[in-house]
């Protein structure tokens, strides 16, 4: 509710993208995954609390990002693809019933 009282339009944590965009591509390549929507948030939200989040609130930061937050990027990519892999696995451990 706080969020709401401020300007924050243009914050964004490009990390969401990021683990979006990875499980988009398990999806594409025929990983076995659970289909609902509820599982599907659960294996990002899972994978999101494990990984580092990187905000960022300029236009030309998301689209032409520095030496160094390309880097950090990277980084954080490869974290997500592993904690990607580890809540698809908690996940269809413990389905929604």
């Amino acid at each position: 509710m706080y969020k709401q009282m401020y300007e924050h339009e243009d914050l964004e944590n490009l990390t969401e993208e990021l683990v979006f965009e990875e499980l988009h591509k398990l999806i594409e390549g025929g990983e076995a995954l659970p289909a609902d929507a509820i599982s599907l948030q659960d294996i990002v939200a899972i994978t999101l609390n494990n990984v580092p989040a990187k905000y960022v609130t300029s236009f030309v930061e998301k689209l032409n990002p520095r030496d160094q937050q390309l880097k950090e990027l990277e980084s954080i990519r490869g974290q997500a693809k592993a904690e990607l892999r580890k809540a698809v696995d908690i996940v269809k451990q413990r389905p929604h019933t």
